[in-house]
């Protein structure tokens, strides 16, 4: 990521030497005065417009800068990043990015339980961006010592720290993740064409505007489907099918299995490598989204898997009066780290878990989500 962020750099840094050279009487020639001239009252008139306009806050700024940070990434994967796609290998190691990149943003929201990390991530920023520091919550957050944005109830952390939590990190509890998830979804079930409009979330017209879905499809029948991400949505989407005759249809979030918190140490639960590359293999028939790990996992032994010795295996079952290894504090269909619930556990609970090697209950998931399954049977018969 550092090269990515480097580039991105030397890009807008290559804009300012195009502004600084042209904004420097010194650097015309006599003859050149006048470019000079023309260059600078445009300028000036420009910043006048773009201050009326609070233009800036739109780039930076507090507010909404979890949105401008997930826009940003969402324009180096989906504006300038899926331009390197030629090939369907292309496609396969631009998904299998994807799933990685996912991970990396579940790795930073261990700041939400980590009193560590944050504060070291808020000094780094506080150096980097100075006017972070004056920021009105910034020094509480810096200091609070406890759990902060999680659901409400679940942390100790007040409202406006979990607000500003929120703020300096993209989209947080999956927001953004689900958003690219969706998009390689979309290209891995083969709908059709995908116009991503995440950075276009309202189009505009002469008289007024509309906010669009975030993706449509062009599907190869020659009908367009607007796509929601996220459910909550549904008054939006039907305003817009509503002002454009396009359908519109929302896909859940809620219930599809990447977005899976560990209830005891409350961090995300992020793909494995077996997912990444089972998933990022167009060859692989994906026919449902849980993955048995003791039955199909190639990366860890039964006897590893059982042990806990896989970081990203889940835990997850109900309890059986006949079995007793199920018949714990942690068998309640809620889905757990494995490597939790067997450290968490005592010592005769633990070994029988380990023993039973239990096939329902260690498990993880591939990237689903529900709401277009009459998408997928208009493809079927297309």
């Amino acid at each position: 990521m550092k090269d990515i962020f480097e580039r991105m750099s030397n890009g807008l840094r290559h804009l300012e030497v195009l502004h600084e050279v042209f904004v420097n009487e010194k650097n015309f020639d006599n003859e050149e005065k006048t470019d000079y001239k023309i260059y600078k009252q445009n300028q000036e008139e420009l910043r006048k417009l773009l201050d009326g306009l609070d233009f800036n806050s739109q780039l930076y700024g507090k507010k909404g800068r979890q949105m401008i940070l997930a826009d940003l990434i969402e324009y180096i994967f989906l504006g300038r990043g899926y331009y390197s796609i030629q090939s369907t290998k292309d496609k396969e190691n631009f998904v299998k990015a994807i799933l990685h990149f996912v991970n990396l943003l579940m790795c930073y929201e261990a700041m939400t339980i980590s009193n560590n990390l944050r504060k070291k991530v808020l000094e780094r920023l506080g150096q980097e961006i100075p006017e972070i520091k004056k920021e009105k919550y910034y020094g509480d957050l810096k200091d609070f010592p406890g759990a902060v944005g999680l659901k409400r109830g679940e942390s100790p952390a007040p409202q406006h720290i979990d607000r500003y939590f929120d703020s300096l990190l993209p989209k947080t509890a999956g927001g953004l993740w689900h958003e690219l998830l969706v998009y390689v979804f979309l290209l891995r079930s083969n709908f059709g064409y995908i116009i991503p409009l995440l950075l276009s979330q309202r189009l505009m017209g002469f008289d007024d505007s509309i906010v669009p879905p975030d993706f449509l499809i062009i599907a190869y029948e020659k009908r367009i489907y607007g796509i929601e991400v996220g459910r909550g949505k549904e008054a939006q989407a039907g305003s817009f099918s509503l002002q454009t005759a396009i359908p519109t249809v929302s896909v859940d979030t809620e219930n599809s299995r990447v977005s899976d918190r560990c209830p005891i140490c409350k961090r995300w639960i992020p793909f494995c490598d077996f997912v990444i590359e089972n998933y990022s293999d167009f060859r692989q028939e994906i026919v449902k989204s849980e993955v048995r790990c003791l039955e199909q996992c190639r990366k860890y032994s039964k006897q590893e898997i059982s042990a806990g010795k896989c970081p990203f295996t889940k835990y997850s079952r109900d309890e059986a009066k006949t079995l007793e290894y199920t018949q714990h504090q942690y068998a309640t269909k809620l889905h757990y780290h494995y490597r939790c619930v067997l450290g968490a556990l005592s010592g005769a609970v633990r070994k029988r878990i380990v023993e039973a090697k239990d096939k329902t209950a260690l498990k993880t998931h591939y990237p689903y989500y529900s709401g277009l399954e009459k998408l997928m049977r208009k493809k079927d018969k297309a």
